[in-house]
């Protein structure tokens, strides 16, 4: 019995009306059993599955069949139920709706895709080489090869044209296209060059003034990077200006034996002078000057013998001495990395005294240990400072004021 005697049965004598409702009931039977078959699938065999994939010993099934995957699974699977009941009916619909059904098709297809390589970047991820040569880039790449094949293969459904034709036509648009992915293009080959020449990794600790960047490194994606800063805001920089424009990075810091103390103490001039008798009985018994002082004392009084003038005899200074002490103090301190350079040296003089500079390595690099580690330090040559009867260099309100 077909579907027109029935429809006179009920009483429908019109043929148009008949062709109508016969229409719209395919389309209600249609969209019932696409709508089914996405239910079925996203909702229990999604279920199913990924339970099973819970309990592999592998992790890849578990990155690749999440909800997300079965869904799209069901977006492919819907219109190739609705053919295959379609069939078996003995339905014959006309040509725009068979194109819908390939237009639905070819989403399908895409999604899966997306999703297969969404799972493969979370499979990637899930290793420790990741933070080094991340894949995100090029992943975005091919999904955007992907979307543009997806988009031509529909419109060429939709106005019934061979994808090939559709291609060399595009060929008149190519420089509009260049302009509305240039962005794009320009982070491809940013992020290629980031990767090949192992420039920025997840995890780093970059430095940017020009983008008020100042923080570790969250993501790496095709257009942006993104970095999280110290005071915890975000600051998202395009990925061909890491390219194009410089930047520090800190791994190499990270990655070192230590973490640099580079700073100066300003000594105040006039407070420098020589060391008389009653400085070496105090200087001599210290662990650190101990030896220092009586070979100095030694050398000095050799030498000062062959020497008639007292311009010609040599004298030492409470500044030398100073220094040597601070160096015997760093050499002695254990949070200090001994393997990598470290010394006190005079710079050039200036309006605001001498300075000696302490450069070292600090064996803690984490930061807040690090500024510990700093801080000990100069807390105590800023105490000390004055058994040499040194001070350091601060401007007098005389000199403010003139």
């Amino acid at each position: 019995m077909d579907f027109a005697h029935i429809m006179n049965h009920l009483g429908v004598k019109d043929t148009e009306t008949i062709v109508y409702v016969h229409d719209f009931f395919q389309l209600v039977v249609m969209g019932l059993v696409g709508w089914l078959t996405y239910v079925i699938i996203s909702r229990f065999i999604s279920t199913l599955f990924i339970r099973i994939a819970k309990r592999t010993a592998t992790i890849w099934d578990d990155k690749i069949m999440t909800p997300a995957f079965f869904k799209n699974m069901g977006v492919f699977f819907a219109p190739i139920l609705i053919r295959i009941v379609s069939s078996l009916i003995g339905w014959e619909y006309d040509k725009f709706v068979y194109n819908i059904l390939d237009v639905w098709t070819t989403l399908g297809v895409m999604l899966i895709l997306i999703s297969l390589l969404d799972g493969v970047n979370r499979i990637y991820n899930s290793y420790s080489i990741s933070r080094e040569r991340p894949i995100t880039v090029f992943i975005q790449v091919i999904k955007i090869i992907l979307w543009c094949a997806a988009v031509i293969i529909i419109i060429s459904i939709l106005i019934e044209k061979n994808p090939k034709t559709l291609l060399l036509s595009l060929g008149a648009f190519a420089a509009v296209l260049m302009l509305i992915f240039q962005n794009t293009l320009l982070g491809l080959v940013a992020g290629i060059q980031l990767s090949a020449n192992n420039m920025l990794r997840i995890g780093d600790w970059i430095e940017m003034p020009s983008s008020r960047a100042d923080g570790e490194v969250q993501e790496i994606n095709l257009t942006t990077v993104k970095v999280q800063n110290w005071d915890m805001t975000i600051t998202t920089i395009p990925t061909y200006k890491l390219v194009s424009e410089s930047f520090t990075n800190w791994r190499g810091m990270q990655e070192s034996a230590g973490r640099r103390i580079k700073r100066a103490i300003l000594i105040d001039i006039h407070s420098i002078r020589y060391l008389d008798e009653k400085d070496f009985e105090k200087l001599k018994d210290s662990t650190l000057l101990g030896e220092y002082i009586k070979k100095k004392i030694d050398e000095v009084e050799k030498f000062n013998g062959k020497q008639h003038n007292s311009l010609d005899k040599r004298r030492l200074t409470n500044i030398g001495t100073f220094r040597e002490y601070l160096e015997s103090w760093i050499d002695s301190n254990p949070d200090i990395n001994k393997s990598m350079t470290h010394m006190v040296r005079q710079l050039e003089p200036g309006p605001t005294g001498v300075p000696l500079e302490i450069y070292c390595f600090s064996a803690i690099k984490e930061w807040v240990e690090y500024e510990r580690v700093q801080s000990d330090l100069f807390d105590h040559f800023f105490a000390v400072m004055d058994l040499f009867e040194l001070k350091a260099f601060e401007y007098s309100a005389a000199a403010v004021v003139s």
